[in-house]
């Protein structure tokens, strides 16, 4: 297992193919899908199949992509958190998602404040964009939590409505660290 973080209750480490029916349970869910992407719950274990493929070409071209959560007591894949390219924008994305299950008990915050600051530190990021649905005040707060700044609306090609547009800035030398609060 190549485990990328660790926190108090989590580890994040890379997706791996056999991780495909736990990733299938979790975007299965209209719920958990409902602010994600599309809002459509994947329909087969194929797309999170492909999704985990093109992850995969992720880390061997870049050297991070989404990362799988787990739950150190249980042992559990409990969501997904980290970051991807977006090539069409030339952006470095920050998302994540997690099994319903486990909302509201503070894993989403544990797991981004983590990734966050293993962007700037290790992967030496100068800038992070995240988006999330206008509606999803949970995933706001998250963000801000963390260190993203709201920048207003944003739409992207293809999608039916706009999106909350956060961006987050590696400070410059001697200024105030972008993950203060970490």
């Amino acid at each position: 297992m190549t485990i990328i973080l660790e926190t108090q209750r989590l580890i994040l480490r890379e997706w791996r193919p056999e991780d495909a029916d736990v990733l299938f349970a979790m975007c299965g869910d209209a719920e958990t899908m409902r602010h994600i992407g599309d809002g459509k719950a994947w329909q087969s274990v194929e797309r999170a199949r492909v999704w985990l493929g093109r992850v995969s070409a992720s880390y061997a071209e870049r050297g991070y992509g989404p990362w799988a959560v787990v739950e150190k007591a249980s042992g559990r894949v409990i969501g997904s958190c980290g970051y991807s390219f977006l090539p069409k924008l030339s952006e470095i994305d920050f998302g994540y998602v997690f099994a319903r299950p486990y909302w509201g008990r503070g894993f989403a915050t544990e797991a981004a404040r983590a990734a966050f600051r293993d962007g700037f530190e290790r992967l030496g990021f100068t800038e992070v964009t995240a988006n999330t649905d206008l509606e999803h005040h949970v995933s706001r707060r998250v963000l801000e939590k963390i260190g993203f700044e709201y920048r207003g609306l944003r739409r992207y090609e293809g999608d039916a409505a706009a999106s909350a547009f956060f961006v987050a800035k590696r400070p410059s030398p001697g200024g105030e660290s972008a993950c203060s609060p970490c």
